[in-house]
């Protein structure tokens, strides 16, 4: 291995395949398991934080409550699912504790954003400008007394 590439020696067990699907990983010790305790919580901090959000904008822009409406949900759940991985993996309950249960997280996680990020790449711009002409066309037509 070239010396510039070194670092990644410690990570060579998480290309092997017995490190995620073993029944008996080491017990996590507090710090770690603090600190994924924080990381999940705070999504589901943030999940709630951003639904919150979509409802303070939804009378204001409806398409930015869209937008980040479609957020909260993945976010607040993939907090939930870690959270509970952590518990069962704390816990060293044999099937629910492996390891690869946080690697499950991580790729539905992924997954359930390509909606969201497709919808604010994509449709958002297009709706946006409907929006805008539909005004632009409406300023001109009579108003109801």
């Amino acid at each position: 291995m070239p010396p510039m590439l070194s670092f990644l020696r410690g990570f060579k067990a998480f290309l092997e395949w017995q490190y995620w699907l073993n029944p008996n990983p080491v017990p996590l010790g507090p710090s770690l398991v603090g600190g994924i305790m924080s990381f999940f919580g705070w999504f589901v901090v943030a999940g709630v934080a951003l639904s919150v959000i979509a409802g303070w904008l939804k009378k204001r822009d409806r398409l930015k409550s869209q937008a980040i409406g479609r957020f909260s949900s993945p976010v607040f759940w993939t907090g939930i699912f870690g959270l509970l991985a952590l518990f069962f993996a704390y816990e060293q309950i044999p099937f629910f504790g492996r390891r690869l249960w946080f690697l499950l997280v991580f790729v539905v996680f992924v997954a359930w954003l390509i909606p969201p990020v497709l919808f604010v790449a994509r449709d958002y711009p297009r709706e946006r400008r409907a929006l805008a002409e539909k005004a632009r066309f409406e300023k001109w037509l009579p108003k109801k007394k």
